[in-house]
């Protein structure tokens, strides 16, 4: 009998994400690479540059670099939009997942989430999670602010000061600006409004919260214990089972005895060796179910077994 062939995973970015890499980014690719083949699976790196799709009657050829693949051993980690300030990339590196989905393959966030659940606010409208509130926001389009100074009042939002500002794309190092007053605002937004970064605007808790950030694979939780199982559990598997997607972060702030909804990742790779092995493993046994569903698919239209 031939050997099974191991499943490729190609990691799917912008041309400029992937001329940007730092060193140390370049170490993580490494340990992903090795972190995969561990889990028998082969990661690659690709750009959608590197992505030629031809179509031929009622067949897509799809080339990788140009070597052709196919949906049967190869799927695509197909990350996290770019920020405003790259929009153009954002839009190439859409198309190209959306082109992947059409052409067959499974990719691991699939373009309507990439689309629907890359802005933080997001999330925060569509759930109504009972004992866990959802942090109140406001979304602010900061291109020529200065335009639209006078609509700009906390008190017509339902805000107090003093309030949080940060990017409502979120992406690795992002952090809150805090606002104690008008004049502090009014310059956090202006500094917005010179990249045209899109912000929100949400009451600040302070110091003293505590960020929980929640795995979920196939919708089920993984890591909680205790209390946090008793409070996150339900919250964190609603939200990845409305996904369904085989892996999730969902993220939660604790301000004392009070628990908010702040953001859900379905894109990024984890930070951490033991949290992305689970990730990896996910994807793995994701594509093995397509692949599998693909194969009855295609018996069945042969009429085999009948």
């Amino acid at each position: 009998m031939p050997t099974p062939t191991l499943p490729t995973l190609i990691w799917l970015r912008s041309e400029r994400d992937h001329t940007s890499i730092a060193a140390a980014d370049q170490a993580r690719v490494s340990d992903l690479t090795e972190t995969a083949a561990d889990l028998g699976v082969e990661l690659r790196t690709a750009t959608v540059d590197d992505v030629v799709v031809t179509q031929m009657g009622e067949t897509a050829v799809v080339q990788v670099r140009g070597d052709r693949v196919n949906p049967h051993e190869t799927f695509f980690h197909t990350g996290s939009l770019s920020g405003s300030t790259q929009a153009s990339d954002a839009w190439r590196l859409l198309s190209t997942i959306a082109i992947l989905e059409a052409a067959g393959f499974m990719v691991t966030v699939p373009a309507v989430h990439s689309i629907t659940w890359t802005d933080t606010i997001v999330p925060l409208l569509r759930f109504d999670l009972a004992d866990v509130c959802t942090l109140p926001s406001v979304r602010l389009c900061t291109r020529e602010i200065e335009v639209h100074r006078n609509r700009l009042h906390l008190a017509d939002w339902g805000l107090e000061f003093p309030v949080a500002v940060r990017p409502a794309v979120r992406r690795p190092g992002d952090r809150a600006f805090v606002a104690g007053n008008e004049r502090r605002l009014t310059t956090l937004l202006q500094l917005a409004g010179a990249s045209e970064v899109t912000v929100l605007v949400q009451p600040w808790l302070g110091e003293h919260t505590i960020e929980h950030t929640v795995v979920c694979v196939d919708g089920e939780p993984t890591g909680l214990e205790g209390t946090l199982a008793k409070q996150l559990a339900g919250p964190a598997r609603s939200v990845a089972t409305t996904l369904g997607l085989a892996f999730v972060h969902v993220g939660f702030i604790q301000d004392a005895d009070r628990l908010w909804l702040s953001h859900v990742d379905c894109a990024g790779f984890a930070p951490n060796a033991g949290t992305v092995k689970d990730q990896l493993l996910a994807y793995r046994e994701a594509f093995q179910r397509f692949r599998a569903a693909s194969n009855t698919a295609s018996a069945s239209a042969l009429g085999v077994g009948a």
